[in-house]
């Protein structure tokens, strides 16, 4: 059981023409040399592979329909976070903001 972090730099963001599964996928870079690659399933009701980590190499999954909402995120927020937990059995890992006040609105 482990949790860990990480602040995201920098990302990809990758649509394949020659898959007919895994099309898409973003790779979110931490500082230092942290990577998560993030796997899409088109199927909305296909159950997701729980997040793993091996080293500094995360995989986080998602639905398809998700992707929109995380690449606003990465364009329009920060910082973002990789978050990994899954201590007791539970997987709650996630990519995220911290707290934020409420109508700070974005810096320029």
């Amino acid at each position: 059981m482990a949790q860990a972090s990480f602040q995201v730099q920098t990302y990809q963001y990758y649509n394949w023409s020659s898959r007919s599964i895994g099309k898409t996928n973003l790779i979110l870079k931490g500082a230092s040399g942290e990577r998560c690659s993030v796997w899409f399933y088109e199927d909305p009701d296909e159950e997701l592979p729980h997040a793993t980590k091996s080293g500094n190499n995360y995989s986080f999954y998602y639905h398809h329909y998700q992707l929109e909402h995380l690449i606003d995120m990465l364009r329009n927020e920060k910082p973002i976070y990789v978050y990994f937990n899954d201590d007791n059995g539970w997987n709650n890992s996630r990519i995220s903001t911290t707290d934020e006040p409420v109508g700070e609105g974005e810096e320029s």
